[in-house]
């Protein structure tokens, strides 16, 4: 019976430890944060992207790329070489005339 004597001791000990505790009080405004917290929708996908966006890096960086890429094709489309432009619309041409003589041509009936 000692040892179940003991063990009542710590009990009973345990149970008085708590006689002189306080009640605890929170922060202030702590409910006020907890119902705004609550009451937030979650943000969606688009929510997120369309944030990512809004920021000024990223639309800087955003414009340069248009203008860079806008460059580039108008660079591209310059005729500054024109020989060479020349040189294969003729290669084509010649190529069109070559089969369209051969599917009209009435006097070549075998294939």
């Amino acid at each position: 019976m000692d040892n179940h004597e003991h063990i009542n001791k710590l009990i009973q000990d345990a149970l008085s430890s708590v006689d002189n505790a306080a009640r605890a009080t929170p922060k202030p405004y702590l409910f006020t944060r907890l119902t705004a917290r609550m009451q937030r929708e979650a943000e969606s996908g688009w929510d997120m992207a369309l944030k990512f966006i809004s920021k000024p890096a990223v639309a800087l960086a955003g414009i340069c790329l248009v203008i860079a890429i806008n460059a580039l094709v108008i660079s591209n489309n310059y005729p500054g070489n024109s020989t060479a432009v020349t040189e294969d619309q003729y290669a084509s041409v010649e190529e069109y005339n070559t089969s369209a003589t051969l599917l009209n041509d009435i006097e070549n009936t075998e294939p």
